[in-house]
């Protein structure tokens, strides 16, 4: 990828710079007047970004992250698609291995329009389509519009579109990880009174009857029953607000401290400072997208 020819044909001086990031895989940096962030053309994935008005990232990524083509980066907002988890079993697909969460985050997406909108927000659009590798994993025709829009807030809208002549079915996500001063102190609101799915059980169900504390290893699919969760986080002083469409679960995930020694990708004590809260159509709610139609998933993440 040319990061010459990025800058010629979408660069913006200072505003929307590219540049060879971590590992020489190309990054959008934006910077307007209300909020800096930076992208990785790689995945299709935000990384960072922060407000001006705050001293912290909203995002959180790990120092271990790999940075490498074939690898997922562990912290921004990796997109989950077209399943999340590992793949199911799917007998018109050629039997290769298949990454858990799909293989949209371990790839190149390409660069369609970077803009100052009048109001002063960046939009930046992403692009991926069906290639001969993607059929060797999942054997349909697609297209993805990521509109990634940076403002006081973060707002990530991604448009699936089934350009085949056979519906298919997808589970995806937005896996946000938040940056947090200590994961052991936060209050997460806007899940209370849900059923959800305990992975580390063997996706048993159990009920919600509060709020969320994060006591230990944590890996629940929630159902959705608000668009609108509050991650209230003492330590940084701060509350983050993330609405969402689109949607029929959230996922809250943190490996705590057993699951952090065991990723070379996480440092050991990673797991104070991140908590996912991953806006997503998960387990058996699969979205079917018939031949020439679309689907949205779509989330915002603003300091409230």
């Amino acid at each position: 990828m040319n990061i010459q020819q990025l800058n010629t044909d979408f660069g913006i001086e200072n505003k929307i710079v590219f540049s060879e990031g971590k590992g020489g895989l190309p990054c959008i940096q934006v910077n307007n007047d209300k909020a800096s962030a930076l992208i990785s053309v790689y995945a299709g994935q935000v990384l960072s970004f922060k407000p001006v008005t705050q001293t912290e990232d909203i995002m959180f990524i790990s120092e271990n992250a790999y940075f490498a083509e074939g690898k997922a980066a562990k912290g921004g907002v990796p997109i989950c698609w077209p399943w999340f988890g590992a793949a199911a079993d799917n007998e018109n697909s050629i039997q290769v291995k298949k990454p858990d969460h799909g293989f949209v985050r371990t790839d190149y997406w390409s660069v369609a329009a970077a803009e100052i909108l009048g109001n002063g927000d960046t939009k930046i659009v992403l692009e991926f389509k069906v290639t001969p590798a993607t059929r060797e994993l999942w054997p349909y025709s697609f297209q993805l519009i990521l509109e990634i829009l940076v403002s006081d807030s973060l707002s990530l809208q991604l448009l699936t579109r089934n350009t085949g002549d056979q519906a298919f079915a997808i589970t995806e996500a937005f896996h946000a990880y938040f940056n947090v001063g200590d994961a052991r102190k936060i209050v997460i609101s806007g899940l209370e009174n849900t059923e959800y799915l305990d992975k580390n059980t063997g996706y048993d169900k159990f009920q919600q009857s509060g709020v969320i504390k994060i006591t230990e290893a944590t890996d629940h699919i929630h159902n959705a029953k608000k668009q609108q969760l509050i991650l209230d986080d003492p330590a940084f002083k701060r509350k983050i607000k993330i609405s969402s469409s689109g949607n029929k679960n959230v996922v809250v995930w943190n490996p705590w401290v057993e699951g952090a020694m065991a990723m070379k990708d996480l440092k050991s004590d990673d797991y104070k400072s991140f908590i996912c809260l991953e806006v997503a159509n998960a387990a058996e709610h699969s979205v079917e997208v018939l031949p020439n139609s679309e689907s949205i998933l779509w989330a915002n993440y603003s300091v409230a």
